[in-house]
């Protein structure tokens, strides 16, 4: 009986430990989507880098989620790398793939925001999978509240 117990309370335990990470996902899935201004800025950022890994020898990309400047993850760094992915894997479709996971290039991405709390500045980084050379790097300036639409 205290071994059923014991199995018990241990998967009780990992079932709580468990929870704040379903609650991320849960979060990611709840933010807003990405203003349009930022797809756009993201789309033309994605059409450059996929200039220059077609001019490489790469067949394949992952997309790490971007980070803040000390490698924390964020739920913005989060949304914008999966938008930069799928804007990537929609120019690059016949020339190179993005996988999840195990790629010959991987595209990493620091948010830093502006002290004055309006702008965020991101920088991106392709490197080769043994991370040995710098493929291209892009930075660009992104607003953090996209200005209303003109009537």
């Amino acid at each position: 009986m205290k071994i059923f117990r014991g199995c018990f309370v241990l998967i009780f335990i990992l079932f709580l430990s468990s929870i704040p990470a379903l609650a991320d996902d849960k979060s990611l899935e709840r933010q807003p989507a990405l203003p349009q201004e930022h797809v756009r800025k993201l789309k033309r950022i994605a059409s450059f880098i996929a200039a220059e890994l077609q001019r490489r020898p790469v067949k394949s990309v992952t997309v790490e989620d971007f980070t803040d400047f000390h490698k924390r993850p964020s739920a913005t760094g989060t949304r914008m790398a999966r938008e930069f992915s799928r804007q990537l894997a929609a120019i690059g479709d016949k020339n190179f793939m993005v996988l999840p996971d195990v790629g010959d290039a991987i595209v990493t991405g620091v948010i830093v925001p502006f002290k004055s709390g309006g702008k965020i500045k991101l920088d991106i980084k392709v490197v080769s999978a043994d991370g040995s050379k710098i493929i291209t790097s892009y930075s660009g300036i992104f607003l953090k509240k996209a200005r209303p639409a003109k009537k």
